[in-house]
């Protein structure tokens, strides 16, 4: 790339005078002298020519598309369409071939993109608002570097991107840091390339380039502005000094009557006539540089500035646009403080209330109501009165939007809640807006309180109020002084709105920690006839004679206001001693509680026989709509209570059932099997506390016995009706209670037949013997039916 002039030169300060000799403009005599560990970078093009490494000899052979020259002394970049633009690659050095055998360095190479080709016309930079406008050939890739904020920054840069064939000038257009100086140095190199020190640049030819031939000058620069914003300068020393927000891009200052002197950041003012309230001060811009007014381009400006003489300054963090109820506080000099009281006050040109002054340190600080602001700029100056016109102070700054609260309720042990519950207390958490800020929740009247526990905020809704709302905030800044850091500055809301509503907790429907009183009782008579409470969980007995004064009550007096509506299930199931429901008696009602009232009672009914066992159950419903859960698995574990109790009955039952044996054994002369058997059985058995009926029981009856024989050794023998008794065993089917309706039985029993006279007929021709009507018959039969009492 051939080195060209300049097109112009900047003003420029020390220090980048200081960076530009650091990095440049030093003969290659001089280079060559200074020690390779120094430079750790080696770079050219793609395609380019031997480059001579300075006073070193290399020690190994390159790689990745470098070559070494003959004389060891030189390396040639890879070849072009290599595809290696960026790759660094290292490489063995010394400072002589003998000390190859010893300790050797490292160099890195890094092959570049070929130099773009930048028409300078096309150069321009705006400064304020932060883009670097350029257009040549070959800029896809190409980077712009610039040095950082801070001299112990590094260097920034941007990269162009493709935007067309290289055949052709493109243009490119790169961000840069907002507020640049205007004389900032900017370096072009192509793509891949760095820049920095210890970096050396060569060119497609061979020829190492210094820093100044990299660094492109914008034909134009433009500036928003190089006046302050607040035409404003403070005499109330004897000199006034008036900041600049581009002093390198001032050529000559002139203030009229007064003597003004460029210096480093702004402009001193002396020698003021003392008569004089305002001074007209007019600057001309260094070449190439202009002031954007829209579409005109100017190189002088100017302004009338207010001499001030008494120093303010705005304390209170960048006012908000947009907010309620604005408010600034303005800290006056203690050298006119005394009069802070007496100043009239505009904001914007708007007159503007005074709130409240406050003196610490000698200093004034005055609290002013500004109200909305909507500009993005907020100047507030003060007048002896409102008839003086001469501002004796001023002060300005930038407006900034109106944070929005970012806030989260919750209820301790339920997490978080979207809603303002208005029968207990939600703790209530925002983020700060932003450094040494806050927001404070307010109360709304007829919506919801706010009070503070051990510097939690803790909200609660109005009773007797619903709808929605949004939150509440004040806008406080803590860098006030203490009588002012409590003032509200001003009031934002939340983007959304919350319900006003009760927060509905499950409530333990049994005894609780908080009461020993239960919120629902089951109470039935004892033996005595005074009322007893059935304990939940607990299997109880009530008297047969009390079984009609069993009752639910439910104490809606005992609910907590703060846990809200219950809504309950209320169930009631009462079974037989056989295991008979009866529907009479069963109670399914869904109900909800609200805190307060008189009890509500249910009476059991239907309660009829001995051993009805009475199964109370009572739940909450699982709505997640209405109760505020912990947890998922929380809804598996609502708050329930069961009760359960079984009426007394006799220890004896005496019934009789329908049986048929199947296959009788009669074990006596003459023994065999009775085929066919039907009869009607009394038994009595013992019953346990739940009437369930025992194994073994005394039988007495009347059987048909042998009604069918098919064959066998009482083939021929007569059917006969029996009067039977013994001993039995019954296993009930598909119950297991005295009301069971089926049963299996083993009988052993003594039997009288009713039957004509049978003699037994021998083999061996003698006469036979007749048979006794008393025999001794075993077998097992199947019994339907159950109708007797409990004795």
């Amino acid at each position: 790339m051939p080195q060209r002039p300049p097109l112009f030169v900047l003003r420029a300060s020390p220090t980048w005078i200081t960076l530009l000799v650091t990095w440049s403009l030093l003969g290659d005599e001089v280079r060559a002298q200074a020690p390779v560990a120094q430079t750790t970078v080696v770079q050219a093009p793609i395609g380019g020519q031997l480059l001579l490494l300075p006073n070193r000899v290399v020690c190994g052979p390159a790689s990745e598309g470098w070559t070494v020259g003959e004389d060891s002394r030189s390396v040639r970049p890879p070849r072009a369409g290599s595809g290696r633009v960026g790759q660094p690659v290292t490489l063995q050095v010394a400072p002589a071939a003998s000390g190859c055998t010893g300790p050797q360095e490292t160099l890195t190479l890094v092959a570049t993109g070929a130099f773009p080709e930048v028409e300078p016309a096309s150069v321009l930079l705006a400064a304020d608002e932060g883009r670097l406008e350029l257009r040549g050939r070959g800029l896809a890739g190409a980077q712009v570097f610039w040095p950082g904020p801070n001299r112990d920054e590094r260097m920034e840069h941007e990269a162009c991107l493709d935007t067309g064939p290289s055949e052709t000038p493109q243009p490119c257009v790169l961000p840069v840091r907002r507020g640049v100086p205007a004389n900032v140095p900017l370096f072009l190199l192509p793509a891949g390339a760095r820049f920095g020190e210890g970096v050396l640049t060569f060119n497609a030819s061979g020829r190492r380039l210094e820093s100044s031939e990299l660094q492109l000058s914008p034909s134009r620069v433009l500036l928003s502005s190089v006046l302050p914003g607040v035409p404003a300068l403070d005499l109330s020393t004897g000199e006034g000094r008036l900041a600049l927000p581009h002093p390198e891009a001032i050529a000559s200052v002139d203030c009229g009557p007064a003597r003004c002197e460029l210096n480093e950041g702004g402009i001193s003012v002396r020698a003021v006539p003392g008569l004089v309230s305002s001074l007209g001060l007019r600057v001309r811009l260094v070449p190439r540089v202009f002031v954007s007014k829209g579409e005109a381009l100017e190189t002088t400006a100017s302004a009338v500035l207010q001499l001030l003489h008494c120093p303010v300054e705005l304390v209170s963090g960048p006012p908000l646009r947009s907010a309620e109820d604005m408010r600034v506080v303005v800290r006056v000099d203690p050298r006119c403080a005394a009069e802070a009281r007496s100043f009239y006050w505009r904001a914007n040109g708007e007159p503007v209330d005074v709130a409240q002054v406050v003196r610490e340190e000698e200093a004034a600080f005055v609290l002013l109501r500004v109200g909305r602001l909507g500009a993005d700029r907020l100047t507030l100056t003060a007048t002896r009165s409102e008839v003086d016109p001469t501002v004796i102070a001023t002060t300005a700054a930038d407006t900034v939007t109106a944070p929005y609260p970012r806030a989260s309720l919750q209820l301790p042990g339920f997490g978080k809640i979207d809603f303002i519950p208005t029968n207990r207390e939600a703790e209530l958490s925002v983020a700060s807006p932003g450094e040494r800020t806050r927001l404070v929740p307010l109360p709304v009247e007829g919506a919801y309180s706010v009070r503070t526990e051990q510097g939690r905020f803790r909200v609660r809704g109005d009773e007797n109020n619903s709808g929605f709302v949004p939150l509440r905030f004040g806008y406080r800044f803590e860098g006030l002084p203490q009588a002012l850091r409590a003032v509200d500055l001003a009031v934002v809301y939340e983007r959304t709105q919350r319900a006003l509503r009760e927060a509905s907790v499950p409530a333990p429907l049994g005894a609780s920690a908080e009461s020993e009183e239960p919120i629902i009782e089951f109470l039935c008579a004892d033996k005595e006839g005074n009322p007893q409470r059935i304990q939940p969980g607990k299997p109880a007995r009530i008297p047969f004679e009390a079984r009609d004064s069993c009752r639910i009550i439910i104490h809606r007096e005992r609910l907590r206001p703060e846990d809200g509506l219950q809504e309950i299930i209320l169930e009631v199931d009462v079974t037989t001693a056989g295991g008979t429901s009866r529907e009479a008696a069963r109670v399914n009602e869904r109900m909800v509680l609200q805190p307060g009232g008189e009890p509500r009672t249910f009476w059991l009914k239907n309660v009829l026989e001995q051993f009805d066992r009475i199964v109370v159950r009572v739940s909450h419903v699982v709505d997640e709509s209405r109760y505020l859960l912990a947890a998922p698995s929380s809804r598996a574990s609502l708050p329930s209570v069961q009760w359960s109790a079984t009426v007394e009955g006799s220890r004896l039952r005496l019934y009789a059932t329908a049986t048929i044996p199947s296959g009788l054994y009669r074990l006596n002369q003459p023994t065999g099997q009775l085929t066919l058997n039907f009869g009607l059985l009394s038994r009595l058995t013992l019953l346990d506390e739940q009437g369930k009926e025992g194994l073994f029981g005394l039988e007495l009856g009347l059987m048909g016995v042998g009604l069918v024989q098919t064959g066998g050794l009482l083939n021929d023998y007569p059917p006969t009706l029996a009067a039977v008794a013994g001993l039995g065993i019954r296993v009930p089917l598909g119950g297991g209670t005295a009301g069971g309706q089926a049963a299996l039985s083993i009988h052993v029993w003594g039997a009288y037949e009713f039957r004509e006279a049978y003699f037994t007929r021998p083999t061996d021709g003698t006469p036979g013997k007749e048979v006794g009507r008393w025999a001794l018959i075993f077998g097992p039969s199947i019994s339907l039916g159950n109708i007797g009492m409990n004795l």
